[in-house]
């Protein structure tokens, strides 16, 4: 599983595959970004405030509050 992102409205999905792009409401299509596996240890943006559960850092990009996120491990 992996964790997903919409970097315009900010909706996190786990899934297994990307998830239909149908529906945004900040805009007619979401536009996913892959935060990375799924894991145990939990992950937050300083920026945006999104909650991941990965085992390592997730990706720093799209966050929908800028340009990149700002990990901190909790």
């Amino acid at each position: 599983m992996k964790n997903y992102q919409c970097k315009k409205c900010g909706t996190l999905i786990q899934a297994n595959s990307c998830p239909s792009i149908s529906g945004c409401p900040a805009g007619s299509t979401h536009s996913w970004v892959i935060l990375g596996d799924v894991g145990s240890k939990n992950f937050q943006c300083k920026k945006c405030g999104t909650l991941v559960k990965a085992d390592s850092c997730p990706s720093i990009s799209g966050c929908p509050k800028g340009s990149t996120h700002s990990w901190t491990k909790l």
